[in-house]
């Protein structure tokens, strides 16, 4: 679609341009952004959705030791008739999970080990590697709005057909969970060049922010719906809930967003002219040739990936295993537990949405340069986490409230880093962001395989002890990728990333060129 020449004019004006009169909250940029903030909720249901049902899915372990009163009986054996019996005080904790497996109401279907389900819960992620750096680059070359449309609604599908699968065969349902995770493997990369696209550099971080929100908002509705489907309608009615949640998106999503401001059919031509004065992207440019090497050669974009693989790999090992923890150590019920394993998803939500309006005011104002605004939110994004990660090693089942709040700081805090490393991919390359993300989050998306079988390894014998040492391995790698990024992460555009000639069409010089810079302090 071509542009308009009241656009054009608009986009060929210089500074002197009010653009404080552009509206933010009624925005097409905005309403790209909440479309975005529901795909990523979607993206996260559909992921999310096995760790809670697994808990009712698994037939609960046989019980066999007999209790009376306040005692158990233990280590029972026969010797030449003799029958030896100990007693041991029954704790408060194994009081609790006495009282849960008593009224829990043995419907699980399937016998599946620990290992088999950590290889489960980890097998999204497989898949989940497949699209991260085509999926940026396809995008960039041909628009994310049929990528991820051409993704996702194959995913929406084969989340309704999982509960067939896992009936089927163990293995069957692992590979739907690998196609699921291929299916949704474009949609952050896709994003990172939706808003290169969208976002000038001050709304940056709110936009992405916003998007990018959406998936906590996922993780906080799935686990009180996950719970609340479980224990009413059976496992297999949360696939497809939540299948059904993605097939109607995808339709939201191709008919009201648009590749670009010059494409979109509902933007005014004063939004469209702001939005083209500051951002690098052109409709009908040919996108330059992607400089891998030098981007791995580049120690800014490494320390991008390093601060987000590590802290990927926290918040993954509790994605998956919040459930879980809270049933073998908490000894919460299924529906508590679903209740108190969204607090900490709706605490990150909050961090995010607060974070990127915080770290725009920064910068905007000119309270701290760029790198260093990104380099706080980073620190507090990782090494906060850390601390509540080593808080959580001393909670038992008579410290829950304790538990939930640790929890909450965890997850919570990780939202931070949002306005962090999660946008400096934009800072530093603006017309590879797309590239870039889906390359950082393919080495990011590693833990999420990893970490579940990691901990499933760990905990077989499902005690406090076993899951501090889990908890332990997490904090040390958060502070890893926190003191990495503090002493690496930069903002400037990286040579590289530059345009071929610094000159637009009209000869002028870019002013999207200096508002990138703008603020970009390097260290």
């Amino acid at each position: 679609m071509a542009i308009s020449k009241e656009a054009e004019a608009l986009t060929d004006k210089k500074d002197d341009t009010d653009w404080s009169k552009v509206p933010f909250w009624t925005s097409q940029r905005f309403l790209t952004a909440i479309v975005t903030f529901w795909g990523f909720a979607v993206l996260y249901l559909q992921r999310v959705n096995l760790s809670i049902a697994m808990v009712c899915m698994i037939k609960s372990p046989y019980i066999g030791n007999t209790t009376s009163g306040n005692f158990t009986y233990l280590n029972e054996t026969l010797d030449n008739l003799t029958l030896t019996t100990t007693l041991k005080p029954l704790s408060y904790c194994d009081s609790l999970e006495l009282k849960q497996a008593a009224a829990a109401d043995d419907t699980g279907e399937f016998e599946w080990d620990k290992e088999l389900q950590g290889l489960l819960l980890g097998s999204f992620f497989w898949g989940y590697l497949v699209l991260q750096i085509p999926g940026g680059i396809l995008s960039e070359r041909y628009g994310p709005r049929r990528v991820v449309m051409y993704t996702m609604m194959p995913a929406a599908v084969l989340g309704l057909l999982s509960p067939i699968s896992a009936r089927a065969s163990p293995w069957l349902f692992l590979v739907v969970r690998v196609l699921i995770g291929v299916g949704e493997s474009a949609l952050y990369p896709a994003a990172q060049a939706l808003f290169a696209r969208w976002s000038p550099p001050s709304e940056r971080t709110r936009l992405v922010g916003v998007s990018l929100s959406g998936g906590q908002f996922g993780n906080a509705l799935m686990f009180p719906m996950g719970g609340l489907l479980c224990s009413s309608l059976g496992w297999d009615s949360v696939f497809y809930v939540m299948g059904a949640i993605g097939f109607v998106w995808c339709l939201v999503w191709f008919f009201l967003v648009y590749d670009s401001p010059s494409l979109s059919r509902r933007i005014s031509p004063l939004e469209r002219g702001y939005i083209q004065h500051h951002v690098l992207f052109r409709d009908g440019v040919k996108p330059p040739p992607i400089p891998w090497l030098a981007i791995f050669k580049s120690l800014p974009f490494w320390s991008i990936l390093i601060g987000h693989t590590c802290g990927n790999y926290g918040l993954y090992m509790l994605l998956t295993q919040i459930p879980t923890y809270m049933k073998e150590v908490m000894k919460f019920d299924l529906k508590t537990n679903g209740a108190f394993s969204m607090l900490p998803y709706l605490c990150m939500w909050l961090f995010i949405s607060i974070a990127g309006v915080t770290a725009d005011l920064f910068i905007t104002r000119n309270i701290f340069s760029r790198v260093t605004t990104r380099k706080i939110m980073s620190s507090v994004g990782l090494f906060g986490p850390a601390i509540c990660m080593v808080g959580l090693t001393f909670m038992d089942c008579t410290q829950q409230v304790g538990a939930v709040v640790l929890l909450c700081g965890t997850v919570g805090l990780s939202g931070v880093a949002f306005a962090g490393y999660m946008v400096n991919h934009g800072d530093i390359a603006p017309q590879f962001a797309g590239t870039l993300f889906g390359i950082t989050n393919v080495a990011a998306t590693i833990p999420g395989i990893f970490a579940p079988y990691i901990v499933g390894a760990v905990t077989k014998n499902k005690t406090r002890e076993e899951w501090q040492i889990a908890f332990f391995i997490a904090a040390a790698i958060y502070v890893f990728g926190g003191l990495f990024y503090a002493l690496f992460a930069k903002t400037s555009l990286e040579s590289w990333a530059k345009p071929p000639t610094p000159k637009q069409a009209d000869g002028s010089e870019s002013q999207n060129m200096i508002e990138m810079n703008k603020g970009s302090n390097s260290v």
